[in-house]
Parts: C-alpha cells; sequence; structure tokens
C-alpha cells in the first residue's frame, strides 16, 4: 500500500544520514522503522 506522508526536513535529513553510513535507501529504513513500530505496539 502507498502512503504519503510530510516528514520535517530534519527528519528526513536524518533518515538520509543514517541510510548513507548503512548503505541501505532511506525509505526504506523509514518503512522498517514504522513496521518495528507497529509490530511492537499492537492495537487492542
Amino acid at each position: 500500500m502507498k502512503v504519503t506522508m510530510t516528514l520535517s526536513k530534519s527528519s528526513v535529513v536524518f533518515f538520509k544520514k543514517a541510510a548513507q553510513k548503512y548503505h541501505t535507501p532511506y525509505q526504506k529504513m523509514i518503512r522498517r522503522l514504522i513496521d518495528a513500530y507497529a509490530t511492537r505496539h499492537p492495537l487492542p
């Protein structure tokens, strides 16, 4: 499913730097973070 989000410039800069460090696309890092959060915090 595709979703469009507006992120702060500082968040995008953070993820781009982290992605460069770990040699991975920054969008993939954001997606994995959201997936991990959703998995660890299920709704009742």
